[in-house]
């Protein structure tokens, strides 16, 4: 039963092919919905869904012109290809990234921001940016060659971040750093070879941590911009962490700094 179809005319851009434009998951989707940043095409429903369920999600889709679909759990099941979409399944356009411009444009006294550098593995990308939503990072930037676009995996293993936390898409990396670095940000590198332990580094005014690609770290050319090459100092068997890993240490180690220094 369709409830209402979207504003606007023409076929839409979809974030994937048939197979990988979905969006599920009852938090996730209703989360999508209510933060209306990125453009739902369709949302499903499932027609079992509780009755004060089914009206509150349908007149959310009322509210911003949604096309609202309710339909049996067997055919959510075939058009997402899985069964654990808990009654909920949105099909999406490309992530609205926000331009570089419009973030510096309103950014605090003392932002804290996250560069990334050639993510490749949606997994990591998505979890960082769910550490992104839990240490209060302003903004997180990522580039235009080699990087993870924003997928139904993105989202989900952001467990909704994608929906609360600027991210913006930059064309140059090098370029962004520069222009950071003339803002006053103090760029700070996550690299294994760092000369600096993370908890020696500074991390009290205006910084943007940078943390490169799976298998190669940060390119050269933006490592060349930091101000500092900061690695975290270990004491297991291992060498090093992943980067989703050694992003939350990088942003917890932040929070924990600027907490300490307000309480003195």
């Amino acid at each position: 039963m369709v409830e209402r179809s979207r504003r606007g005319k023409g076929k839409q851009k979809l974030l994937g092919n048939h197979q990988r434009c979905w969006l599920w998951g009852r938090n996730l989707v209703r989360e999508t919905l209510a933060a209306d940043r990125w453009p739902i095409v369709e949302l499903l429903v499932a027609e079992d869904l509780p009755g004060e369920l089914l009206e509150s999600v349908r007149s959310e889709a009322l509210a911003r012109q949604v096309k609202l679909t309710v339909e049996t759990r067997a055919v959510l099941d075939r058009l997402g290809h899985t069964s654990e979409h808990q009654g909920f399944l949105a099909k999406m356009t490309p992530f609205p990234y926000e331009s570089v411009e419009s973030v510096l444009e309103r950014a605090p006294a003392r932002p804290l921001y996250l560069v990334l550098d050639e993510i490749q593995d949606p997994f990591n990308f998505g979890a960082m940016l769910r550490s992104a939503g839990a240490f209060g990072v302003d903004a997180v930037f990522v580039g235009s060659r080699r990087q993870s676009p924003v997928t139904s995996l993105v989202a989900r293993s952001s467990a909704g971040v994608i929906n609360r936390v600027p991210l913006a898409q930059a064309a140059d990396l090098g370029e962004l750093a520069r222009n950071l670095r003339n803002r006053g940000v103090m760029l700070v590198g996550a690299t294994a070879q760092g000369e600096q332990p993370l908890p020696e580094c500074p991390l009290h005014s205006a910084v943007a941590i940078v943390i490169g690609n799976e298998g190669t770290g940060i390119s050269a050319e933006l490592l060349a911009c930091c101000d500092r090459k900061v690695r975290i100092p270990l004491a297991g068997a291992v060498e090093s962490l992943n980067a989703a890993a050694a992003a939350g240490v990088f942003l917890y180690e932040v929070q924990r700094q600027r907490g300490a220094a307000a309480h003195t």
